[in-house]
This record gives structure tokens, C-alpha cells and sequence, in this order.
């Protein structure tokens, strides 16, 4: 009986914290800012219990990116390790400006709350990083150890939320704009570093 009761309870904290997860995203869809607050509400929950699994906006809104499905880093490896460096590189950038374009307001507050967190543990990009560092472990071993190093960094800068942000909230782009854009760059920085190696 006492199993039953504590699988009963896994489930139902599993519940809470998928409805919490899904207000948040419901606001941020809504450009509502979110508050724990304001998710409890939305969430149908009190706000002790908000503050049961979550004790900042930071962590809930660190928890909803993860929630919303990040590319997984080896998945992406495996689909692109066949391909020449140019085109796995695009792919990889395509499937990660997809994520950030689908999940924009998601992601700016999860950029926002990682760069407000006082906790050091959390960091931006490792998902991109780790994906990158893993594809050329793989298939770019015949390049110089530090050109990989820096297509690595350049790529992670041009397929993020922060390359996002300025695309459109600097140059005036529009989501298929800033993709475009992107992708010229990376594709004309892809180009540069091989015809150099």
C-alpha cells in the first residue's frame, strides 16, 4: 500500500509541475512577464506550492527551456556526422535557430534569468557547445585543433537566442530575415576557414 501511495504522489507532483511548466509558456506565448506569482495563478496553484518546486523565476524559467525540448547534442551529431563540414555545420545552426525561433519568448526569459542568476552553476550555449565540441570530435578531426576551436565559438555565437535578439531588436529583421542572415554568415565564415585550412 505504502508504494502505491508514494507512486500516487510522484505522479501528482509530476502533474503540478507540468501544469506550472505549461502556464509559464502560456504567459510567455502572451508576452506576459513572468512572476512566480503570475504562473501560480495561471497555473491554478497556490503560491506555496509554486515555491515548492521552484524558488525563483530563474530556475522555473531554466526548467521551461529544458522542458520545451532543446535539440538533443548527439542526436544532432549522429544526423549530421555523414555530411561535409559546411553542411553539417548549416544543419546544425538550422535545427537550433528552428528551436529559438519556435520558443522565442521562452527563450529570451530563460537568457534573461541566466544572466540576472546568482547561481554560477547555470550557463548559457553548453547545449550548442557540447553538440559542436561532439561533431568535430567525430567528423573534423583532419582540421587544425584550434581553426576547430574557433569555428566551434563562431558557430555557437550564430545559433543563439543572442543572435536573435540583435537580428531583430537592433537590425529591425523579421524571424525569416534573421535565419537568412545567419546562415550568409555562417555559410561566408565556413567558407573563409576551410579554403584557409
Amino acid at each position: 500500500m505504502k508504494k502505491h501511495v508514494e507512486f500516487g504522489r510522484t505522479v501528482q507532483k509530476l502533474n503540478t509541475r507540468g501544469k506550472i511548466l505549461e502556464a509559464a509558456h502560456r504567459l510567455l506565448q502572451q508576452n506576459t512577464s513572468l512572476s512566480l506569482e503570475t504562473v501560480a495563478k495561471e497555473a491554478g496553484v497556490s503560491r506555496a506550492t509554486i515555491y515548492r518546486y521552484y524558488s525563483s523565476t530563474e530556475s522555473l524559467a531554466t526548467e521551461l527551456v529544458l522542458h520545451l525540448n532543446v535539440p538533443d547534442a548527439q542526436m544532432l551529431v549522429d544526423q549530421q556526422k555523414s555530411k561535409p563540414i559546411s553542411k553539417a555545420l548549416l544543419g546544425i545552426q538550422d535545427t537550433y535557430l528552428g528551436f529559438i525561433l519556435e520558443n522565442e519568448s521562452a527563450s529570451r526569459a530563460f537568457l534573461g534569468a541566466i544572466l540576472s542568476a546568482t547561481d554560477t552553476k547555470l550557463e548559457r550555449g553548453q547545449n550548442r557547445l557540447q553538440t559542436l565540441r561532439t561533431y568535430f570530435e567525430v567528423a573534423g578531426k583532419d582540421l587544425n585543433p584550434k581553426l576547430r576551436e574557433k569555428l566551434t565559438q563562431v558557430s555557437v555565437l550564430l545559433m543563439g537566442i543572442e543572435s536573435i535578439i540583435v537580428s531583430k531588436d537592433v537590425c529591425g529583421l523579421n524571424d525569416e530575415q534573421s535565419k537568412e542572415m545567419l546562415q550568409w554568415v555562417l555559410k561566408m565564415v565556413l567558407k573563409g576557414c576551410l579554403d584557409e585550412s
